[in-house]
């Protein structure tokens, strides 16, 4: 095998997580899930939601799991997480995204340790869960304030912000995910969602996400 020949079959490899081929040979980008648009396309509106509502359990999983790495008590919530974002610019590249063919999810809790004044040793049980599982991370410091954040499973992204006021914030978010209509999901979604959340939960409660069944209660103001 040549150089040349050698090096292109890596580079092959290399991309075959990220990427799909058509019959032809061209790149159909793949989104946090794994799926093309070409994939996405021959799903229902019914089917996008219910693949919807399996990306908010999983971020509610990923959460849950990166609460207890630091706190296993109540969390405060930060407002309701189960309408999807608008898409377009993710925290990973996806050739061909913009607001009207793709979403994110993204969810925050926080809490107040007793005493705790921003010490960079309370980022430590943070940093020991994300190097138990091998997963990169970044931590930086503004002013006084820490901020760490990295990736800890393929399309999910943990930060995690400590404050000198003893506030401490934790947020989870996806890469992008494929839609065929972007507004026609959120409005499914939203039609659907009680729009009602707890004030404080502990790691792993959260409201049932918004079921396709259930009747539709709000209407966007326009």
């Amino acid at each position: 095998m040549t150089t040349k020949l050698l090096a292109i079959v890596v580079a092959a490899l290399i991309l075959g997580g990220t990427v799909s081929c058509t019959a032809g040979g061209k790149s159909m980008p793949e989104d946090a899930a794994g799926l093309t648009r070409a994939d996405v396309s021959e799903l229902s509106l019914r089917q996008e939601f219910n693949r919807y509502r399996e990306h908010y359990e999983e971020m509610q999983r990923v959460l849950a799991a990166a609460q207890r790495a630091v706190h296993e008590g109540e969390w405060d919530w930060n407002g309701g997480d189960d309408n999807p974002q608008i898409g377009g610019d993710g925290r990973t590249p996806l050739p061909g995204a913009d607001v009207d063919n793709s979403y994110f999810l993204e969810s925050s809790r926080a809490w107040t340790p007793e005493g705790a004044t921003g010490s960079r040793g309370d980022l430590d049980p943070m940093i020991d869960y994300f190097e138990h599982r091998g997963a990169n991370m970044h931590i930086e410091r503004v002013a006084d304030t820490y901020y760490l954040d990295g990736s800890v499973r393929d399309g999910w992204h943990v930060e995690y912000f400590i404050q000198p006021s003893g506030r401490y914030s934790l947020t989870v978010s996806s890469d992008l995910f494929w839609t065929n209509n972007a507004d026609a999901l959120a409005r499914a979604v939203f039609g659907r969602a009680s729009l009602r959340w707890p004030d404080r939960s502990s790691p792993g409660e959260y409201p049932e996400p918004p079921e396709w069944d259930a009747p539709i209660i709000n209407r966007p103001r326009i």
